[in-house]
């Protein structure tokens, strides 16, 4: 009874302390802006606008159902404030981490482990390597960019798979009742699978451990990890099915990835000069000196693993599982960036408890207090970084700024830096940054050319946009919305022909784009072909009810032709879908008046006023005189 009672507080003691360092640490990140895949994913992406549509967020991204279902359940509840997506990403990361301790605590109690020296600190091993897991620098990309939630939620359900998996076998070993905690290791499986596709190396994991750790009567037994292996197929097919890839080189990637490989491991243990995004080129070549000196030093830390098996299996598993972990993002299968620090999530696992394990190797059987003193000197030293680091995610402009002067000779930064001068309203700023973007990458840059053409368009600079706009297209012909912002230059210059070709072939790219429909439907209606125009506004609603624009113009239209009561309807939902837009009330009032409804034009009239618009004085001389000639 009283050892039950130690171990119930020691764990809520390690819980409170996991717990309160994960806040600590990441306290100041928790209003941090939206980043980078932000914006497609949680910003811009109606897939996660309904909680109870699962089928829409399984067909934006099915491999990645689990993770956009937590964020269509985050925008359920506050919608796009950063406060509730950062502390979900934080109590997974801290769940993560204690995950961490239960599994280390789990592998000292297995047969190979249980009788060892080494366990004799397994709770020191197990609770320092779950704080290095927290508190490591290179974590701040997984839990402070909020798109990478996908990461640390993969993780976290990887990590619950294989402590279930151990608990399992482990009751097995004894006799006990294990099927429960197998079966829902297997659940589990599933959930990392449908979270992150790189969690497929989970069969092969389990077998490590099976191999490292679980060995009875002098036999392995790997019958355990079929039904795990039996899922894997499920990720490759759908990727087949619903998505597909613009990839590098295999052959190349794989080259670069000896090299990266060597930078994950520097950065693990020395994580200085952090950067969201690398500028890492491609090898070219096999004969590069790099590349095979790469190859060289993984292989001696291969070597080196294999030959101290039999002494130090724990150092051996946390280098296997480190390498295995990683394996997915880091072999011959080619991912469009080569390096990011996100990758290293899982990998950290192995990495925590082999720099544990190691210092506990050395200095455990010669004094306990220096072991725990340079244990404690490692995680502080961790920990200031991440805090330090974190500072760098709390302004955009402070984190691309951070970028640039890492990576100066990389298209990228510029361009997402140039957006967000763009969103603060710093015009020549922004020109500035896409200018450098395309400049460093003129061939490939569709998006730059995009956002300078909209910039000069803002700036009544036509024929510069026209200019952009087109070499858009030209780096990019599946791209649809220069089509439609060519086609506005185009019709505010005159030319319908090439506009109505524009907004056609907009809509041929891209049939879900509601501007372009707008866009369009505008062009009828100013060509009087209102029939068309009504059937583009409504599809633009169909497509997207939240697109207000879409019943402003529906309206206008049903207000031209007569039709008061379909207009004010019309102008109703806009308002309905954002009472802050002063138009609708403006265009209700206006039709109000023509229907003779004027006790209801000057209630709309005061509240586009109220929302600092100045309706015209006739209008209101002639709203005026009509209401008392009413009355």
């Amino acid at each position: 009874m009283t050892a039950r009672i130690f171990n119930r507080n020691y764990e809520l003691i390690v819980t409170g302390l996991i717990l309160v360092i994960g806040f600590l640490l990441y306290s100041h990140t928790f209003y941090s802006p939206f980043y980078f895949d932000d914006t497609r994913y949680i910003i811009n992406n109606p897939a996660i606008r309904n909680i109870l549509d699962p089928a829409t967020i399984w067909h934006f991204s099915a491999t990645r159902f689990i993770v956009l279902l937590s964020f269509a359940l985050n925008y359920h509840l506050h919608q796009l404030n950063v406060l509730g997506y950062h502390l979900t990403n934080l109590l997974i990361h801290v769940s993560a981490a204690f995950l961490v301790w239960k599994l280390v605590l789990l592998i000292f109690a297995t047969p190979e482990l249980k009788k060892s020296k080494l366990s004799d600190h397994s709770k020191i091993i197990s609770l320092f390597t779950a704080l290095i897991f927290l508190s490591h620098p290179l974590q701040t990309e997984s839990v402070t960019y909020i798109w990478q939630r996908c990461t640390c939620l993969a993780g976290f359900f990887y990590l619950a798979c294989v402590c279930l998996y151990l608990k399992s076998r482990l009751a097995r070993l004894n006799n006990e009742p294990w099927l429960k905690p197998y079966v829902f290791s297997i659940l589990l499986a599933l959930l990392c699978l449908f979270t992150k596709e790189n969690t497929v190396t989970l069969p092969a994991t389990l077998m490590l451990c099976e191999f490292c750790f679980l060995k009875s009567h002098n036999r392995h037994d790997f019958k355990y990890t079929i039904p795990f292996w039996l899922l894997l197929p499920v990720i490759p097919v759908i990727l087949y099915l619903t998505r597909s890839y613009s990839l590098n080189s295999g052959w190349r990637y794989l080259l670069t990835q000896a090299k990266v490989m060597i930078t994950y491991i520097r950065l693990a243990v020395i994580p200085l000069h952090q950067n969201l995004d690398y500028d890492y080129p491609l090898s070219k070549s096999v004969m590069d000196f790099s590349v095979w000196r790469s190859f060289a030093l993984l292989a001696g830390i291969m070597f080196f693993a294999a030959r101290i098996f039999s002494k130090y299996r724990v150092l051996t598993f946390g280098i296997a599982w480190f390498f295995l972990t990683l394996l997915p993002d880091s072999s011959f299968v080619p991912l469009e960036d080569v390096i990011f620090e996100h990758r290293l999530y899982l990998p950290l696992v192995g990495f925590s408890l082999f720099l544990v394990s190691l210092v506990v190797y050395f200095l455990g059987q010669k004094s306990f207090n220096v072991m725990v003193a340079v244990l404690l000197a490692v995680t502080l030293s961790y920990a200031m970084l991440t805090y330090k680091r974190n500072f760098t995610w709390q302004d955009e402009i402070t984190l691309w700024n951070d970028v640039v002067a890492k990576s100066p000779h990389k298209a990228r930064p510029y361009y997402n830096r140039g957006v967000v001068y763009w969103e603060q309203g710093q015009v020549e700023q922004a020109i500035a940054d896409f200018s450098k973007a395309i400049e460093l990458n003129p061939r490939n840059y569709a998006m730059a050319y995009y956002n300078r053409g909209v910039a000069f368009d803002e700036q009544g600079k036509d024929q510069a946009a026209l200019l952009d706009y087109s070499k858009a297209i030209q780096a990019n012909p599946k791209l649809a919305e220069p089509y439609n912002n060519r086609g506005n230059v185009f019709k505010r210059l005159g030319n319908l022909t090439q506009a109505f070709d524009d907004f056609n072939k907009a809509i041929e790219v891209n049939p879900r784009l509601v501007e372009a429909y707008v866009s369009r439907g505008a062009l009828y209606a100013q060509e009087g072909k209102f029939t068309q125009a009504i059937g583009d506004f409504s599809l633009a609603i169909e497509i997207n009810p939240g697109y207000v624009i879409a019943y402003t113009n529906r309206g206008n239209v049903y207000a031209h032709q007569g039709a008061f009561a379909q207009a004010i309807a019309d102008f109703t939902k806009g308002i309905a879908v954002d009472p802050e837009y002063a138009g609708n009330y403006i265009h209700r009032g206006h039709v109000y008046f023509k229907a003779r409804e004027y006790d209801k034009s000057w209630a709309d009239v005061h509240k586009a006023q109220a929302l600092g618009y100045i309706e015209k004085p006739e209008f209101l001389a002639a709203l005026a005189q009509a209401s008392g000639i009413n009355k």
